[in-house]
């Protein structure tokens, strides 16, 4: 009969803890484990069946630190996001545009793109008309290149928005002339190894041709 009771309480024992939450740093866990504080990971951690979560909105997600630590990442306290939105307002530009603008933002860390922009007459906002006026003919009406791209000497991405071969210009009643203007740039920057991958540049020659077909990108 001892024996018998012994192996009953053993088994009560292990089937309690079978269903017991554990904390750290805590004495009132709330999950099957809940750890307050930080988690370092010297090896691989595998989440088998992390299962599905309808509450997007205030979830936090975890990332990894330099030193091999998984911290919460909040983006309130953050001071990048993975993806980045910041309109560029430049007043009094010369009639040239925007010719070089560097923004001081590493080629490294970041991917850096152009998504919209809108200009005026400086000091009559965005409503402000203009045009880019051919220098070679008053009928004409040149094309314009507003963009991003990387500066491999400072290692930073500059802005570019200015019209070939001419300038802005504004009409004041009888003919065409050079304009100040404002101009604002919508501009995305997206952190490199956190939501964005670089790809190799494409090159493709259509040999004269109108249609093409070009090389799939690595990992598409």
């Amino acid at each position: 009969m001892k024996d018998l009771y012994t192996l009953t309480v053993l088994l009560g024992i292990t089937f309690n803890s079978v269903f017991a939450q554990v904390g750290v740093n805590t004495t009132t866990p709330t999950a099957t484990l809940e750890v307050v504080g930080d988690v370092l990971v010297d090896s691989e951690l595998y989440l088998e069946n992390p299962g599905d979560n309808s509450n997007i909105r205030g979830s936090k997600f975890l990332v990894r630190t330099t030193g091999n630590q998984l911290s919460r990442y909040d983006i309130t306290n953050s001071k990048y996001g993975p993806i980045n939105y910041v309109e560029f307002e430049f007043q009094n530009l010369s009639a040239s545009g925007l010719l070089d603008y560097d923004t001081k933002i590493s080629t490294d860390d970041y991917l850096v793109s152009i998504q919209g922009y809108s200009c005026g007459i400086a000091g009559a906002g965005r409503t402000g008309s203009i045009m880019p006026s051919s220098a070679l003919s008053t009928l004409s009406i040149e094309g314009y290149q507003i963009y991003a791209y990387p500066n491999t000497t400072t290692n930073t991405w500059f802005l570019r928005a200015f019209v070939n071969n001419s300038t802005w210009q504004r009409y004041n009643g009888t003919t065409y002339v050079d304009t100040e203007i404002d101009m604002w740039l919508n501009v995305m920057i997206y952190r490199k190894g956190f939501i964005a991958k670089a790809q190799n540049d494409i090159t493709v020659d259509m040999s004269n041709l109108a249609t093409g077909t070009a090389t799939l990108p690595i990992g598409f």
